[in-house]
């Protein structure tokens, strides 16, 4: 497969030209679902995910991305699902990643929903924490560190400079047996998720 021959390079590429380091790459399952949760800045960002992590990691992006003639064919080669957002709900986006947990896949989310514009965390939906409930597969916490300085949304085009990945343990989330409220607890553990990934955020380069 082209994914097996592109990631290989990728990962050489990324470490000549963006010194990327990986640390903590020991607390991805080797088998089984697991949803990896990450912050994200940049167009790199999913692209860094694939070749820092030891397994295939699937994610959901928007069809706009997809058609850019090269980076839409790099990312639909490395996990990438096309989604039309005018055309599918938050729902079936969430539904289309149960499949994919349920297959005993990683899957990859971005709980702030789109690149932050200034490289700091954003707000996050329950997505995630959606997805690790109804799932029941481990949440691994994610920071990349740099890719908004080499990449940010305002410029065209990507700039050199170093990239730290940072992984952290699994967690597993569950509903609280009285469910009092649905809502509330899945904010809760969206909040713990996010912290953690801020941990790792603010532990900066490797």
């Amino acid at each position: 497969m082209l994914y097996e021959a592109v990631v290989p390079v990728g990962r050489v590429g990324f470490r000549l030209l963006f010194r990327l380091r990986v640390v903590g790459v020991e607390n991805v399952p080797r088998h089984g679902a697991a949803l990896i949760c990450s912050n994200h800045c940049s167009y790199l960002d999913p692209m860094i995910a694939a070749v820092a992590l030891p397994r295939r990691v699937y994610y959901a992006s928007r069809k706009e991305i997809s058609r850019q003639p090269v980076l839409g064919l790099v990312i639909r080669h490395l996990g990438a699902i096309t989604l039309d957002r005018e055309a599918l709900a938050d729902k079936s986006a969430l539904q289309t990643m149960l499949v994919i947990l349920d297959q005993g896949n990683l899957c990859l989310i971005y709980p702030e929903g789109t690149r932050s514009p200034d490289g700091k965390l954003q707000p996050a939906r329950n997505g995630a924490a959606f997805l690790a409930v109804k799932s029941g597969v481990p949440v691994v916490p994610m920071a990349v560190i740099g890719s908004y300085e080499c990449w940010p949304r305002q410029r065209r085009f990507a700039r050199i400079g170093p990239i730290t990945v940072r992984i952290g343990e699994a967690v597993t989330y569950s509903l609280p047996p009285e469910r009092q409220s649905h809502r509330e607890s899945l904010t809760a553990m969206t909040n713990d998720i996010m912290s953690r990934i801020r941990v790792l955020q603010e532990q900066g380069y490797a």
